[in-house]
Formats: C-alpha cells, sequence, structure tokens
C-alpha cells in the first residue's frame, strides 16, 4: 500500500495520521508536503502520526530525514512524531535538534499531544 496521510486540524495543532509502506523517499515527500501545508496556512505545532507506517529504513536514513525536516520544518514551533518503539532510533531528532529544529520522538500518541500542548501557547 503506498504511503497516505490524513489530515486532522485542530484549534492549535494539525496532526498528520500517515500510513502505508515508505521508503525514504517517500518520507521526504511527506516532510515536504507537510513543509508547504504548514507554511500556506500558518501552523505552528505538529504532530505526525508514524505508527501506521511500515518501512525498513536504515539507521543512516534517520540522519537524511532529520537534515530534511531541519531544512524544511524549522519555521515550525514544536514538532512531534510518533513511531513504534521498535523503530525509534533518536537519529532524526538528534539531527533536526543540533540544526535548530524543536522535533520530539515519541513511542505514545499521549505523551506527542501533552508536549505539543505544553510551553508557551501558540501566537
Amino acid at each position: 500500500m503506498p504511503l497516505d496521510y490524513a489530515i486532522n486540524r485542530l484549534p492549535h495543532l494539525v496532526i498528520y495520521d500517515v500510513a502505508g509502506d515508505a521508503t525514504l523517499d517517500d518520507m521526504h515527500r511527506l516532510i515536504d508536503a507537510v513543509a508547504e501545508a504548514t507554511l500556506r496556512s500558518g501552523d505552528r505545532r505538529v504532530l505526525v502520526n508514524l505508527l501506521g507506517v511500515r518501512e525498513t529504513l536504515k539507521f543512516t536514513d534517520h540522519y537524511a530525514i532529520g537534515e530534511q525536516v531541519a531544512r524544511r520544518l524549522g519555521h515550525l514551533e514544536r514538532l512531534a512524531s510518533v513511531v513504534p518503539g521498535s523503530r525509534r532510533t533518536g537519529a532524526s531528532e538528534k539531527v533536526a535538534n543540533a540544526q535548530g529544529t524543536l522535533l520530539r520522538v515519541f513511542v505514545d500518541v499521549d505523551e506527542a499531544l501533552a508536549w505539543l500542548a505544553s510551553g508557551a501557547a501558540p501566537a
């Protein structure tokens, strides 16, 4: 099944529920789509739920994802992604944060939502 997503827009948050088979190129296209949509709509906080994604990305691919996140999603105030615990490497998070983009990767949707809701209220 190709990678697909649904968008759920809340008052101060947008959620992307992503499902399907994903390659590194698919992930880059997803990041680009999120960047274009959030810039257009002015979204500042985003949750990308990747629990429905099947992938066999290499560890180094996660670095490339972090770089793409930093390049394309640096305009966001907070970005959270949720992945299965078995797939969490921390690599994309470290790379994106080192380049100035506030990304946190979670294994629980409720924890991600709580983090996105915390801190200063979005403008």
